[in-house]
């Protein structure tokens, strides 16, 4: 069969098998992309078994899901930027000190233990991924949670918006300059290349987008923002540091609360149909071979460390600025959750050689479970103030 009609194939197989999956998923009460990531290790698993797929099939499948993931990332940064303003960054900083701290220093030192078995690239450049991986929050799920729980709008939910996008924005901070040690010898320069990229964005793209957006009829937007999500992306791999980046970059440049248009709105058709392969293509990497007895060791050891060090340390934090426990308890429940976010930086991490395929596997596996675990917590805290309250 010519590579092209098992392209086509494959794309009418996996997009709508996809969407199955995560359908069945969401009738759980749970997010869709853990239905899609269970599409992949099943997907991955059948073609294990068969004769596979063509490289250059491969080759186009993963360029598609890329796009899906420079979109998607476009859409996660125009969201969080109108969580950045002055009045919630100061209201969310303590809570998003203690969410970001305990476990940024909790996960180094697991870090340091793990080290021997799973940097390939190095010690210390392991050690900050793998610090600024557990501190990770996903932003797009949690937003969703937060609007099907009408909390938006809510004080705890305008708090933990904030608090992710600081959480976030340290973790990407701490991936780019990981990426730039890994792939240049002198990772100052590399980075540096960064500068004009964000000046621009400062000084000339972001007054640009707020006069052009407002001018551009819907199609027109659409079209706008997929092309300035992957000259954002195109900029940031140019320079060495991941096209992610660049794209996230661009879309916080672009989001803004009040438009007439909404750039994540705007391209969220085409993330929508190209994600959910990005997340098979996730499940596919996951090397189910990989596991020991030592690799279950360890992911139960992440796995604890990941909910003590991000639980504890949000809790600690909000407790600190002033909130009562059981909304204390409602945030750090909502800042455990990692969701696509998560799997996005693994993924990231894997394709820069930071992290091996073991280590890879077992914080999928940490991702899925505290992602999981979300809804069934926050139904439990709000059952125990009803019963309290009555």
């Amino acid at each position: 069969m010519p590579d092209l009609a098992l392209l086509l194939a494959a794309l009418a197989v996996l997009l709508p098998l996809a969407r199955c999956f995560g359908w069945v998923f969401t009738r759980l009460r749970q997010p869709a992309v853990l239905g899609e990531i269970t599409c992949g290790l099943v997907v991955g698993i059948a073609l294990q078994a068969g004769p596979g797929l063509p490289g250059s099939v491969e080759t186009t499948l993963d360029a598609l899901a890329q796009l899906g993931l420079i979109l998607f990332l476009f859409g996660v940064g125009a969201r969080l930027a109108p969580s950045i303003t002055a009045a919630r960054v100061t209201a969310a900083f303590v809570p998003a000190l203690g969410a970001t701290v305990v476990p940024v220093v909790l996960g180094a030192l697991l870090a340091v233990w793990l080290a021997a078995r799973h940097a390939p690239a190095g010690v210390v450049p392991f050690v900050l991924f793998a610090a600024a991986a557990l501190a990770v929050t996903a932003f797009p799920v949690l937003a969703r949670i937060l609007a099907e729980r009408r909390m938006l709008d809510d004080p705890r939910g305008r708090c933990a918006l904030t608090a992710a996008a600081i959480t976030d924005a340290t973790a990407w901070a701490a991936l780019a300059f990981v990426a730039a040690s890994v792939h240049s010898g002198t990772e100052v320069w590399s980075l540096l290349g960064v500068v004009p990229f964000l000046l621009g964005l400062l000084v000339l793209a972001r007054p640009w987008f707020g006069r052009t957006l407002d001018r551009l009829s819907a199609p027109a937007s659409a079209v706008t923002m997929v092309v300035l999500a992957c000259a954002g992306a195109a900029v940031t791999d140019t320079i060495g540091l991941h096209a992610a980046v660049g794209a996230f970059l661009i879309g916080v440049a672009a989001g803004r609360p009040a438009s007439r248009h909404d750039p994540a709105a705007a391209i969220a058709p085409l993330a929508a149909l190209l994600v959910p392969l990005y997340f098979v293509l996730i499940g596919r990497k996951v090397d189910l071979g990989d596991l020991d007895t030592t690799l279950v060791t360890e992911t139960v050891a992440i796995i604890a460390v990941a909910v003590v060090a991000k639980g504890g340390g949000a809790y600690l934090g909000a407790r600190l600025a002033g909130q009562a426990p059981h909304p204390a308890a409602v945030f750090a429940t909502l800042m455990n959750t990692r969701g696509v976010t998560e799997l996005v930086f693994l993924s990231i991490g894997l394709g820069l050689g930071v992290i091996d395929s073991a280590f890879y596997t077992a914080m999928v596996a940490m991702a899925l479970v505290t992602t999981a675990m979300t809804g069934p917590l926050l139904n439990h805290l709000e059952r125990n103030k009803v019963t309290r309250d009555a």
